[in-house]
């Protein structure tokens, strides 16, 4: 997903880099970064391009045209995507609200401040990966949620079934399933798997049948919190 970043210092914009880049391997997520260091810069790319970004941090204090003016902008030129100021002053705390921005990060901050940051940024996260973005053999490969089956844990690898192949790549399950925290329909089996509720049909009393005929086995200390879980998730979608 594509991320702007506006910031005037050098120093401020790597370390914004360097907090981007760890939370996205600890989420397995994948970012497009483009950094500017004005405004007047940014609203002249965004005028141009042909994908808006999901997400944007705005240092409010900058030469040129300040944070809080571009952002006011943005909205007026119709942005709807999220924007974090990152600013070592208070002063424009409340006008931060006036652009509807998800947080107000002080400078300096840490990781679990910029952590905090992030975890506003749910919802959009949630509708910008609907589809699973990765590398297999030093390709990029897309596949629509719709179309996954289940992650398993393989040998050093993690296998991605989906309804017309399996695709082998280099991950940890862990990392998949914490890419995949801001929906209920992709529920942890054991340290083995990872299943997409959408595509079970059925259930033994030991294993998940999945709509290709293929057995998810439900490790028995935790087969009944799964499926209580399960029976749930089945009550909320006929609602």
């Amino acid at each position: 997903m594509l991320i702007y970043l506006c910031e005037d210092s050098v120093i401020d914009l790597l370390m914004l880099k360097h907090h981007l880049h760890v939370f996205s391997e600890e989420h397995a997520l994948r970012f497009q970064i483009l950094s500017f260091s004005d405004g007047n810069e940014l609203l002249t790319a965004y005028s141009q391009a042909a994908e808006h970004p999901v997400l944007l941090f705005m240092d409010i204090y900058m030469n040129g045209k300040n944070g809080m003016d571009t952002a006011k902008q943005l909205r007026n030129m119709g942005y709807t995507g999220g924007i974090i100021f990152t600013t070592a002053s208070t002063e424009h705390a409340m006008d931060s609200y006036e652009v509807n921005a998800l947080y107000y990060l002080q400078k300096p901050y840490d990781h679990l401040h910029f952590k905090h940051a992030m975890e506003r940024c749910g919802t959009l996260f949630q509708k910008a990966n609907q589809n699973f973005t990765f590398y297999s053999r030093k390709k990029e490969l897309t596949v629509p949620y719709s179309d996954i089956l289940f992650f398993e844990t393989g040998r050093h690898t993690v296998l991605l079934h989906t309804t017309y192949e399996t695709i082998s790549f280099s991950a940890s399950l862990t990392q998949i399933t914490n890419s995949f925290c801001h929906t209920d329909s992709f529920l942890p089996i054991g340290k083995s798997y990872l299943i997409n509720l959408h595509q079970v049909s059925g259930q033994s009393d030991h294993d998940l049948i999945m709509s290709d005929g293929s057995i998810v086995q439900i490790p028995v200390k935790k087969r009944s919190t799964i499926l209580a879980y399960i029976e749930q998730w089945n009550r909320k979608q006929v609602r």
